[in-house]
């Protein structure tokens, strides 16, 4: 869990990418003998990373000429379709420096 610098927000990062587990998250009745079992936090993670498909949590451009898209890189995953054909695809990106999230 991350606290958004700029808004105060608490802010929930999972991405296939990068997130592999939960720290701290089992149920002590799954716990066996010499191993961690936690059926649980692997379907939470499914669940959570799922969320990114679900087409009502998502937002599609139609790019045209001048078209400029922002966003939080705290708050959303960016993953860009290949549905430009053979058409030039520019980008500019800008990394803010700033307070840690804690």
């Amino acid at each position: 869990m991350l606290i958004h610098p700029e808004t105060g927000e608490k802010v929930l990062f999972v991405n296939s990418a990068f997130t592999t587990h939960f720290s701290n998250f089992f149920n002590f009745e799954d716990v066996r003998y010499g191993q961690d079992f936690m059926p649980e936090a692997h379907h939470l993670m499914n669940y959570l990373i799922s969320q990114a498909a679900i087409p009502e949590y998502q937002v599609r451009l139609k790019w045209r000429t001048n078209t400029v898209a922002m966003w939080d890189n705290l708050q959303v995953q960016h993953y860009a379709v290949a549905d430009y054909g053979n058409a030039p695809r520019k980008m500019l990106r800008a990394t803010l420096a700033g307070t840690a999230l804690t």
